[in-house]
């Protein structure tokens, strides 16, 4: 289980370029869990767990995966989520 850590501004398709196909996607015929999550990405990097994810859009994900950078969240058991997220992201050209 994680919680919040803190945020990066990608846009969905940076993420997918980096960390592959998201864990989890909702849409409107398949209501999963309470609904507050609709996009998100679980993985461990030196067994350190994280999940990016969108939290409480209530949209089926259109607004973060709109194409155009989003405030994503980003949840582990320590700030080194975030720091393992950012470093991943900046050896991307475009995104920094």
């Amino acid at each position: 289980m994680t919680s919040l850590q803190g945020y990066v501004k990608a846009s969905y398709d940076e993420l997918v370029e980096v960390f592959g196909e998201p864990s989890f996607q909702c849409s409107w015929d398949l209501q999963v869990g309470d609904g507050k999550v609709e996009t998100e990405w679980e993985l461990t990097e030196d067994d350190t767990p994280v999940t990016i994810y969108d939290w409480k859009e209530y949209d089926n994900g259109s607004r973060s995966r709109s194409g155009t950078p989003y405030r994503w969240h980003i949840g582990g058991t320590s700030r080194e989520a975030v720091t393992i997220v950012s470093n991943r992201l900046n050896k991307v050209a475009h995104y920094a």
